[in-house]
């Protein structure tokens, strides 16, 4: 099962619980000009506030340092979002979600179908990559436009070294231009 896979399984699994509650988050840069940022993230979606109009990027980085960039994608996405409530679907994406195998639980032909012994909750990553947190969502906005092939040429050449804090303290000075305004957004995700 491919890490994206595992990741939607496993927000399947555990979406009413994250609707109900507050997302919990750290925050870099000028967030008073963009807003607070996540307001709920589920298995079909990530949904955030911003203050004002700004070019955004979603990731999901993990504890060893990997990095999956869920928007913007394609070359025809537009980062470009408006001030006021915004979503950007992860079911667009394809890959092919398979049902998560837990050792005891009822057998199910799609993921989501039956419910789990723990629950899944975000919250502020710790500090030291602790083995806890199964993931992060990170969500870079910037007055500055950016496409899906900007993103995936300046990616390449960034370190992966240090695990996916370090790499998240890398995004915005890899991404963004000098000089610009920006705020990056990240939710930690514990699988318990």
């Amino acid at each position: 099962m491919t890490g994206r896979s595992l990741l939607c399984a496993s927000l399947a699994l555990a979406e009413p619980a994250i609707a109900r509650t507050q997302v919990v988050q750290n925050v870099q840069g000028d967030v008073a000009h963009f807003g607070e940022g996540f307001t709920a993230i589920s298995e079909r979606r990530v949904d955030f506030r911003l203050l004002r109009p700004a070019n955004v990027v979603l990731f999901w980085v993990t504890p060893d340092g990997g990095i999956e960039l869920f928007f913007p994608v394609r070359s025809r996405d537009k980062t470009f979002r408006r001030a006021g409530g915004n979503a950007i679907s992860v079911s667009d994406i394809p890959s092919p979600i398979q049902a998560p195998v837990i050792k005891g639980a009822p057998v199910s032909g799609r993921a989501g179908q039956f419910a789990p012994t723990g629950s899944l909750l975000t919250g502020a990553p710790a500090r030291d990559d602790s083995s806890d947190v199964s993931g992060y969502w990170v969500l870079l906005t910037s007055d500055a436009p950016i496409t899906a092939l900007d993103v995936q040429i300046k990616l390449k050449v960034m370190s992966r070294e240090g695990g996916g804090l370090a790499v998240i303290d890398r995004l915005a000075s890899v991404l963004v231009p000098q000089g610009t305004l920006w705020a990056q957004y990240v939710a930690g995700v514990v699988l318990r």
